[in-house]
């Protein structure tokens, strides 16, 4: 079994595009920007302005989730983030030129991104706050990965909006790296955009058609040809960033693991913490590095919060690693936290079997039907269920 945790929501196309582009049609409108700041402390907030925020937020979710996701871009101040990532770069000329640069793609590209992560199991975990900041904190997991944003929250008129977001799971923060590449854009002498956008005095008309044709590769799920262009690129835009997100990302979706690993092993020794050590549970995973991928989703926990899906996580590589009876305390854990996750249900049955506790694999089947996503009836007839079937927990399956 391998593990993708590589999360779609850092892509570096996304990112890319938050700076190139932005349609005009779905930026806030007139009027719209943030007003009073909210209290930092939520025990401040009044209990009607926490519900609504809370249902902004899952409004939110069931909008990515329909058959109209667009629609969940009006949830997004896209002139408050520019004004955050262009405060103070450049010349006012400058400043202009890159606000209308950010104003061509930047909503189809953000869309794209969500839309991904939310096909898997979405999940409002609460508000709170960062740094003196709120967010609403949102889960995705699945068969893509886990992925653990903070949306930040801010006033809009008499409601709110989302001005930017932090992927925890990676540990990046799209405000802050779209303002990284702002200063870098001013801080070079050169003429091209893209070239003083990742810190070159030049960039040559094949790194950009080959940047290009990546990320239309990747787009379209041909991985053997975005990594083909990738290893064409020059050692600057293969080394920056947002070209190593994307990277990691074709290769999670290849089949050389070796590659993978080594590409992980890379990225994290050349970026400072937290950046892409979430993601070195692949690389532990895949060398049976056992305790080493425990101990990185315990110290991902502890910089994020006790996490159902993260124990989930424990769970299978313990499983993995042969400790059955930690598998079970965390998946035990992990059930009570969320007893109705299905992700959390589904991947528990393996532990389950294996510590033969059957009255909770037989509960947990039964969870899993009521769902109408799932009939195990005739589906326990392989060997790995064959102790199951001995037992009488097992009879409404057989």
């Amino acid at each position: 079994m391998t593990l993708r945790l590589v999360s779609a929501t850092t892509r570096p196309a996304a990112l890319l595009l938050l700076v190139l582009g932005a349609a005009s049609t779905l930026l806030a409108p007139a009027g719209a920007q943030s007003q009073e700041p909210l209290p930092s402390d939520l025990a401040k907030w009044r209990k009607e302005d926490l519900a609504k925020a809370e249902a902004f937020a899952q409004k939110f979710l069931d909008d990515l989730g329909s058959e109209q996701p667009h629609e969940a871009l009006a949830a997004f101040d896209f002139e408050a983030m520019l004004d955050i990532v262009f405060d103070g770069i450049g010349t006012a000329e400058e400043r202009a030129e890159m606000r209308k640069g950010a104003r061509s793609t930047m909503d189809q590209a953000l869309l794209q991104t969500l839309t991904m992560v939310a096909r898997e199991e979405r999940k409002l975990k609460r508000l709170l706050t960062v740094d003196g900041q709120p967010f609403a904190r949102m889960r995705f997991a699945g068969e893509q990965g886990i992925t653990i944003l903070d949306l930040e929250l801010v006033r809009r008129g008499d409601g709110f909006a989302f001005r930017g977001f932090h992927n925890r799971t990676i540990g990046v923060s799209v405000l802050e790296e779209m303002r990284n590449m702002a200063v870098i854009v001013t801080a070079k002498q050169s003429a091209g955009l893209l070239a003083r956008l990742f810190g070159a005095e030049s960039l040559s008309a094949a790194d950009v058609d080959n940047l290009l044709e990546m990320n239309l590769a990747f787009q379209r799920g041909e991985f053997d040809k975005a990594k083909a262009r990738h290893d064409k690129l020059s050692k600057m835009l293969r080394e920056s960033s947002m070209v190593t997100a994307m990277h990691l990302q074709i290769l999670a979706n290849g089949t050389d693991e070796d590659a993978y690993v080594a590409a992980l092993e890379n990225a994290v020794a050349r970026f400072p913490a937290p950046k892409f050590r979430m993601t070195m549970v692949d690389a532990h995973f895949l060398r049976q590095r056992w305790k080493e991928a425990v101990r990185c989703v315990d110290e991902a926990m502890q910089g994020i919060e006790r996490d159902a899906v993260l124990l989930t996580l424990r769970a299978t590589i313990e499983l993995q690693g042969g400790d059955v009876a930690a598998a079970r305390k965390s998946t035990a854990e992990a059930m009570a936290l969320e007893p109705d996750t299905l992700y959390v249900l589904t991947a528990s049955l393996d532990v389950l079997l294996a510590a033969k506790d059957w009255a909770t694999l037989a509960a947990t089947l039964q969870t899993l039907e009521k769902t109408g996503k799932f009939d195990f009836h005739g589906k326990i007839e392989d060997d790995a269920w064959a102790e199951f079937r001995k037992q009488p927990e097992s009879k409404p399956w057989q």
